[in-house]
């Protein structure tokens, strides 16, 4: 839920960088450049220059995160990408399992997939569609107290049916970081020992999009065989990108019917405006990344370092600061007063930007389920509030936001009859 964004913005402060970012200076020069110079249906015979771009956006992607440009296929969105590739997996795993029911003559299976139960809504409710549709079944493996899962439990809740793990590398509300790459190494191990018995192997899945541009994200490394990234959470457009195993690519079947646009995987006139922007968004990430880490980790102290010198003991940090398992620039706090629930603290922040999280959908405030998942009391959760920095973000604007803070908890704690009690409409992260 987003504290509202009233008044003059050149007065205020923006600390929700999790939810979405402006654009990079750079991004918005090539996409105007593409907007007057790339204008022609890539389709087209004579539109050698369009496709020369998209192309090189491929790579540009594809160079970010370890992959060949061959495993990288363009899309709309995260969303898409998350659909897109759960929706491919189980298809092509309930379609085998049919035939392997078929031939042995005993009753089909269902495909299992596993996923953790902090996941982002683009994936928990396309499994909750599929899994309505009869295609699959869904265990969700639970976070522990710190917002992590344990690797160990995914590789034990497995069984001769799964066929998929999709688990995301970062949350958007907690910061928190999966340990995707032992993860990886873990499932890596299993299907060796699968394969060698006849049994199909598990592919493994993570969202990447809240992690991409802030930490190091490498494909080979994290050793997953599907990756989603979308460009508004890194400095770039609001479209996404797909990365697929080349020697899974054949599994991605399209979700939309049409032309033979990106490679007969994603019909529909590309959209070679943003998948520039998303290039050229990719490309700054490769090659400023570690800067904007450095920057990020010296803002995100400063930020702690004045909330525990101006708030002390009357505030708490709900996943620790002071550990790599937790994204630099995301920090998830509450207010020990009861009457410091988290949309009234935004409500009464004038000049501060924030979320209090993924708000629930039924826009009433409720306490957010991933806040929950992750070892928070309801009561803290409903306390709760997530300020994300960003690359660019100043100690002025951090001075801003705390005495902002300390303002309106002043006045909420000072004015018990005055609080809004009613609701406000809000959305979570977009992806």
């Amino acid at each position: 839920m987003m504290a509202s964004s009233e008044g003059d913005s050149a007065d205020r402060v923006y600390m929700d960088y999790n939810a979405t970012t402006p654009l990079h200076p750079a991004v918005r020069r090539a996409m105007s450049g593409a907007i007057e110079r790339l204008w022609k249906n890539p389709s087209s015979s004579y539109a050698g220059p369009v496709r020369d771009a998209i192309s090189t956006a491929r790579m540009q992607v594809a160079k970010c995160m370890g992959g060949d440009e061959e495993e990288i296929i363009f899309c709309s969105s995260g969303t898409e990408a998350n659909n897109w590739i759960l929706e491919s997996v189980v298809n092509d795993a309930y379609a085998s399992m049919q035939r392997t029911s078929l031939q042995s003559d005993g009753p089909p299976s269902l495909p299992h997939v596993l996923i953790s139960d902090v996941e982002h809504d683009a994936v928990t409710k396309k499994l909750d569609d599929l899994s309505r549709k009869g295609l699959c079944v869904v265990r969700k493996i639970s976070a522990s107290w710190d917002g992590m899962i344990d690797g160990g439990d995914v590789i034990e809740h497995c069984r001769d049916g799964t066929c998929l793990v999709s688990v995301m590398l970062a949350n958007n509300e907690t910061g928190v970081m999966q340990p995707i790459a032992d993860l990886g190494k873990a499932l890596t191990v299993l299907n060796l020992s699968r394969i060698e018995k006849g049994k199909r192997p598990i592919l493994f899945h993570t969202d990447a999009s809240q992690a991409f541009g802030k930490v190091s994200v490498d494909v080979k490394a994290l050793h997953v065989d599907f990756l989603t990234v979308t460009g508004h959470k890194f400095y770039g457009p609001r479209c996404g990108a797909v990365f697929c195993r080349k020697d899974l690519l054949g599994l991605m079947k399209p979700i939309f019917f049409g032309g033979g646009q990106e490679r007969n995987y994603r019909p529909g006139t590309e959209n070679t405006v943003d998948i520039v922007g998303l290039g050229k968004a990719a490309e700054l990430v490769h090659l400023h990344l570690e800067e904007w880490r450095i920057n990020l980790v010296r803002i995100g102290q400063y930020l702690a370092e004045r909330m525990q010198k101006t708030f002390g003991d009357t505030f708490v940090f709900n996943f620790s600061v002071k550990t790599d398992s937790v994204l630099p620039n995301t920090f998830s706090v509450h207010f020990i007063d009861p009457r410091c629930k988290g949309y009234l603290v935004l409500q009464h922040a004038a000049r501060t930007e924030a979320s209090t999280g993924a708000a629930c959908h039924s826009g009433k405030n409720c306490a957010s389920s991933i806040l929950i998942n992750s070892g928070l009391t309801k009561t803290a959760a409903e306390k709760s509030i997530r300020l994300s920095v960003g690359k660019d973000t100043t100690k002025e604007e951090i001075d801003i936001l705390v005495a902002d803070l300390a303002k309106s908890v002043r006045h909420l704690t000072e004015n018990p009859d005055q609080h809004t009690t009613g609701t406000l409409a809000g959305q979570g992260d977009g992806l």
